[in-house]
C-alpha cells in the first residue's frame, strides 16, 4: 500500500512539472504569435524580441523550435518584401493548424487572413477570419473572439457594400471589449466605427448622421487616453479632424490638426505629405491662404517620390482660386499642375490652361474698359451730386435762417408782453398784499381788545384785578372756564401739547395768558414774586422738551402763551 502511494505521489509531481514546463512553453509560443500579429499590424519586424525568447529557452521543445524557425523565416520575408509570401505563410499556418493548440490555430488563421487581405484576396481572407471566429467560439476564448470580430470589421470596412456588416462586427467587438475591460481595443472599435462616417457619401444613410461619427471618435480618444495609448489617441483625433474637414467644419478641424501634427510627423514621416495636405485644406476652407502658404511651401519641398502630394496641392489651389474668381492665380496653379499630371491628362489640362488664360485676358480687357467707363460716370455723377447738394444747402440754409429770425422776433415780442403782464400783476398783488396785511393787523388788534374785554367783563376778573387774593378751587374752575371759552379751549390744548405740565403749571399759564403781572400772580398763587419767575422758567423748559416744541429761540414764555 505504501509503494502504491509513493508511485501516485511521484506521478503527481511529474504531472505538475510537465504542466509547469508546458505552461512556460505555451507562454513563449503566445509571445511568438504576438510578434507576427504586431508585425502584420504596424509593419515593424521585431527580431530583438524573437532573439530574447530563443535565449530565454535554448533547449525548448520540438514544437516551439519549429514555430521559432517558421516565425524567423516569416519575419525575414516580411522585412525584405514588406509582406510574407504564401510560400512562407502557408507552412506556418499548416503546421499550427495541425499541431498547435486551439489558441494557436486561431492566431494562425488570423495571420493567414491578414496575408490574404494584404494581397487583395478579400473573399478568402473573410473565410479564414470566419473559420477562426468559429474555432475561438468553440474554445470559449473571449479574447480570441474579440480579435476575430475586429479583423472581420476591418475587412468589411473597406468594402462599400459591407459597411452595415462592419458596424455589426464592431458592435460585437465593443461588447466583448467592455466585458473584458480592454480599453485599448474598445478605443480601436470606436475609431473604426468613426471611419464608417468618413467614408460615407451623399445619399448614404450615414452621411447625414456624421455627428455619430464625431461621438465615436471622441470616445475613442478618451478611452485611449485613459489606457495611456498615445498612438490610438492621436490617430483618433487626427481622423476626427478629417471628418470635420470633409463636412466643411474647419473651425473644429484646425485645433485637432494642430494638436496631432507634431505626433504625426514624428511617428509617420512617410505620411508627412498627408498631414500637410490636411492643414492646407483646412486653412483654405477658412479662407486664410497666407496661413496655408506656410504648409504649401513645406509640401512642395517634399522628396520627389511624393510628387502625388504636389499634384493634389496644385489641384486644390486651382479649384480654390477658380471658386474665388481669380483666373490669374488659377492659371498659375493649372500651369504648375501640368508638370505633375499623368501624360494622358496633360492635353486636357493644357486646354484648360489656355481657356483660363484667354478668359483671364478677356476679363482683364473688359474690366479695364468697364473701370474707365465707371470712373468717367462716377466723376460726372459726383460733380452733379455736389452741385445739387450745394444748391439745396444754399436754398434750405437761407430759408432756415429767415425762419429762425422770424421765430426769434416772435419770441422777443411774446416775452415783452409776458414781462408787461407780470409787472402789472405784481403791482396788483403788492397792493392787495398791503391791503390784506393792514386788515389782518387791524383784526388782530381788535381780537386782542375783544379777548381782553371778554375776560375783564366778568365779575371774577374785575374783582381779581381790583383786589387780588389767593384763589380757591371754585374760583379756579371759573377762571379756567372763562379762559377756555374766550381762547378756544386753551387749557385742554395746552395739556395735549405738553402732557408733562401739572395742574399747578397749567394755572400759572392761565394767569399769564390773562395778562396778570408777576406780583398779581404771586398773590393769586400765594407765593413770592421770585418764586413766580422760577416757575415760569420751569414751565418754559417743560415746553421746550415737549415733542413738536414751537418756542422760537429767545422767545419768552409770555410771548409764546400770548400767541398759543
Amino acid at each position: 500500500m505504501r509503494n502504491i502511494l509513493y508511485i501516485l505521489l511521484f506521478g503527481l509531481a511529474v504531472c505538475l512539472l510537465a504542466a509547469s514546463c508546458g505552461g512556460g512553453s505555451q507562454a513563449r509560443r503566445e509571445a511568438l504569435l504576438d510578434i507576427l500579429t504586431s508585425t502584420s499590424t504596424d509593419g515593424q519586424t521585431d527580431f530583438a524580441r524573437l532573439d530574447s525568447l530563443e535565449q530565454a529557452a535554448p533547449d525548448a521543445g520540438e514544437h516551439e523550435q519549429v514555430v521559432r524557425r517558421l516565425v524567423r523565416a516569416w519575419l525575414t520575408a516580411f522585412e525584405t518584401q514588406q509582406a510574407a509570401p504564401d510560400s512562407v505563410t502557408a507552412p506556418l499556418v499548416a503546421y499550427l493548424e495541425k499541431h498547435g493548440t486551439p489558441r494557436e490555430r486561431v492566431r494562425a488563421l488570423l495571420l493567414h487572413g491578414m496575408g490574404l487581405e494584404r494581397r487583395g484576396n478579400a473573399a478568402d481572407a473573410q473565410l479564414a477570419y470566419q473559420k477562426a471566429l468559429r474555432l475561438a467560439r468553440q474554445g470559449g476564448d473571449s479574447t480570441q473572439v474579440l480579435l476575430c470580430w475586429m479583423r472581420l470589421g476591418e475587412l468589411y470596412l473597406i468594402r462599400t457594400e459591407l459597411r452595415s456588416e462592419a458596424a455589426k462586427a464592431y458592435g460585437n467587438a465593443m461588447r466583448l471589449a467592455e466585458q473584458l475591460g480592454d480599453a485599448s481595443r474598445l478605443s480601436s472599435c470606436h475609431a473604426n466605427l468613426g471611419r464608417l462616417y468618413i467614408a460615407a457619401l451623399p445619399g448614404d444613410s450615414l452621411y447625414d448622421r456624421w455627428q455619430e461619427g464625431v461621438a465615436h471618435y471622441r470616445k475613442a480618444a478618451e478611452l485611449a487616453h485613459e489606457a495611456g495609448d498615445e498612438f490610438n489617441e492621436m490617430v483618433a483625433k487626427y481622423e476626427l479632424a478629417t471628418l470635420y474637414m470633409h463636412r466643411q467644419r474647419p473651425y473644429e478641424a484646425l485645433p485637432l490638426l494642430q494638436e496631432t501634427k507634431d505626433f504625426g510627423l514624428r511617428t509617420f514621416p512617410d505620411q508627412k505629405g498627408a498631414t500637410l495636405f490636411s492643414l492646407i485644406t483646412v486653412f483654405l476652407q477658412l479662407d486664410r491662404p497666407d496661413s496655408a502658404q506656410v504648409y504649401i511651401d513645406q509640401a512642395l519641398a517634399l522628396p520627389a517620390h511624393q510628387n502625388n502630394i504636389r499634384y493634389h496641392v496644385y489641384e486644390m489651389l486651382f479649384q480654390y482660386y477658380q471658386a474665388k474668381k481669380r483666373p490669374d492665380l488659377a492659371a498659375w496653379a493649372a500651369d504648375s499642375l501640368f508638370h505633375y499630371q499623368p501624360a494622358a491628362a496633360r492635353q486636357q489640362v493644357s486646354t484648360q490652361v489656355a481657356e483660363i488664360k484667354e478668359k483671364y485676358a478677356n476679363d482683364q480687357l473688359s474690366e479695364d474698359h468697364a473701370r474707365v467707363s465707371r470712373q468717367r460716370d462716377d466723376i460726372i455723377l459726383i460733380s452733379l451730386a455736389v452741385a445739387v447738394a450745394l444748391l439745396i444747402v444754399i436754398v434750405f440754409g437761407r430759408k432756415a435762417y429767415r425762419d429762425r429770425l422770424h421765430r426769434r422776433e416772435q419770441q422777443l415780442h411774446e416775452k415783452d408782453q409776458t414781462i408787461n403782464t407780470l409787472q402789472t400783476n405784481l403791482e396788483e398783488e403788492k397792493a392787495h398784499t398791503e391791503e390784506v396785511t393792514g386788515r389782518l393787523s387791524e383784526m388782530e388788534t381788535r381780537e386782542q381788545e375783544l379777548s381782553h374785554a371778554l375776560t375783564n367783563d366778568t365779575e371774577l376778573m374785575q374783582r381779581l384785578r381790583r383786589e387780588p387774593k389767593f384763589l380757591g378751587e371754585e374760583d379756579w374752575e371759573k377762571l379756567k372756564a372763562v379762559t377756555d371759552r374766550v381762547y378756544n379751549g386753551f387749557t385742554t390744548r395746552l395739556h395735549e401739547h405738553c402732557p408733562q405740565l401739572s395742574e399747578v403749571y397749567i394755572r400759572y399759564c392761565v394767569l399769564i395768558k390773562l395778562g396778570f403781572t408777576v406780583s398779581q400772580i404771586g398773590i393769586l398763587m400765594a407765593v413770592a414774586p421770585s418764586s413766580v419767575s422760577q416757575q415760569k422758567s420751569r414751565i418754559k423748559k417743560r415746553l421746550q422738551q415737549a415733542e413738536g416744541c414751537t418756542l422760537a429761540e429767545g422767545e419768552s414764555l409770555d410771548e409764546w402763551l400770548g400767541r398759543f
